[in-house]
């Protein structure tokens, strides 16, 4: 049986964030979603979910007044969600399996969720083969949706990725760790630590003295690539080495 979840947030973007993250979760059914307090008790009531993703603050009543309306034997498992740290006590106290705290990554819900599997005494479903075809990127106030045909190459910016698509460049949040495995490896490779590409925008290789080398893109771009990545990127480029 799927695990039954209810997502409550009052903004949109965020419960569109979450939908997202469970798109490749085999195992979780999204039953409902509620924008308020009044909503959420009504849903939990009538729905019955197993897990709860929980925003702290609500337009009529925050998180922690939801599961304290609710009866003892009603109660589901809670993952509250919250943009500031100062309220994580109080979620604990009202006996919260988690607390993500907002922007929060891939790799960070997937271990909430786990939690809330071992507590429910489900284990993960395997995961559907495949990979990514589209990005979801918070920009302004909208969710871009990017696809990843038109990805050319992804960099390193701080705490932030730069998705490099054409004349554009996106920031997502995350780390290089966290989106490569979900990229198709027979279209993406490393090229350096801090550095993903298309393979198919690769137009030419030129050696360094040192063992580096110079990738040159399709449009133009120059991208270094570290000695390390180098033969892994002849292969998947069916290149012999020289």
């Amino acid at each position: 049986m799927p695990v039954r979840v209810l997502i409550v947030d009052d903004v949109e973007l965020a419960r569109e964030r979450v939908r997202l993250y469970l798109q490749g979760e085999t195992d979780m059914q999204i039953v409902g979603e509620a924008t308020n307090g009044v909503e959420a008790v009504r849903a939990i009531s009538r729905l019955a979910p197993d897990l709860v993703l929980l925003d702290v603050q609500l337009p009529d009543f925050d998180g922690f007044e939801i599961v304290r309306r609710l009866p003892p034997e009603a109660h589901p498992v809670v993952i509250y969600i919250s943009a500031h740290d100062e309220k994580a006590i109080e979620a604990f106290e009202v006996h919260a399996l988690d607390y993500l705290l907002k922007p929060f990554g891939l790799e960070r819900f997937q271990s909430a969720l786990n939690r809330a599997r071992r507590h429910l005494g489900k284990a993960a479903a395997p995961r559907l083969p495949g990979h990514l075809e589209r990005l979801a990127i918070k920009e302004r106030g909208r969710i871009e949706i990017v696809s990843v045909r038109d990805i050319d190459y992804v960099d390193v910016a701080g705490h932030y990725l730069c998705v490099h698509a054409g004349k554009s460049v996106h920031l997502l949040r995350g780390t290089l760790n966290e989106l490569e495995p979900q990229l198709d490896p027979a279209q993406f490779a490393r090229i350096h630590r801090s550095v993903l590409v298309r393979l198919e925008r690769i137009k030419s290789l030129a050696a360094r003295r040192n063992g580096d080398c110079d990738v040159l893109l399709s449009d133009g771009t120059k991208l270094l690539m570290s000695r390390t990545y180098l033969e892994s990127v002849r292969v998947r480029l069916g290149l012999r080495a020289s």
